[in-house]
């Protein structure tokens, strides 16, 4: 994602290095595009790797990754009626981020809201075989989750990685608490038979 530019004199731009979220927010809200490039070098992979194990691909969560970037701009540069954040960049992001991934699964054809009918669609998570082939055990996680259905990648991604509640990520969802609670007892238990051979406990 390109940052907007900056409005600050080249010769007179401060440095932001060791800046706190909150004075960041401040000047890039006053037009500095440099302010703004160091909220993207801050949270830019925290949050596409979150949208990534939300979304199972790359393409969407590059998509929701500059949404949201895009989306705090305007927020900041009152182009929007949206909330600008005063201090929490990175949450302010994680949340809208989450929001999108959620809408963007929402508009999959295999989100579904029954769970009887989830129970009994194929499992395209990759074979033992194949995930094997990789040593590094995060991609290996990550090559699981992508293969589970949506709502249990959801849940796992919202709970497990992202830490927010399970009140949270059910409401997020659209879901009650006990569905949550049995989307990610089922996401496990397929991650686990996945990643059996793996001597860590991964969840």
């Amino acid at each position: 994602m390109t940052a907007p530019p900056s409005g600050a004199n080249q010769n007179q731009a401060p440095s932001y290095g060791q800046s706190g979220d909150g004075d960041l927010l401040s000047a890039a809200a006053k037009g500095d595009g440099t302010a703004f490039r160091h909220l993207l070098d801050r949270y830019m992979t925290r949050v596409f790797a979150n949208c990534y194990r939300v979304l199972g691909e790359s393409s969407e969560a590059e998509d929701a990754t500059q949404e949201s970037f895009s989306r705090l701009w305007k927020a900041l540069s009152n182009n929007t009626g949206a909330q600008a954040p005063d201090r929490d960049a990175g949450g302010w992001l994680m949340r809208t981020s989450r929001n999108l991934c959620i809408d963007k699964l929402r508009r999959r054809k295999r989100w579904i809201t029954d769970d009887e009918t989830m129970n009994a669609q194929p499992d395209d998570t990759p074979n033992a075989e194949a995930l094997h082939q990789t040593q590094d055990i995060s991609i290996r996680v990550q090559a699981a989750l992508a293969g589970l259905p949506d709502r249990q990648r959801a849940a796992l991604a919202l709970v497990h990685f992202e830490g927010i509640s399970q009140s949270e990520a059910a409401t997020s969802m659209g879901i009650s608490v006990d569905a949550l609670e049995s989307l990610l007892a089922r996401g496990r238990r397929t991650l686990r038979s996945q990643l059996l051979d793996e001597k860590q406990d991964l969840l």
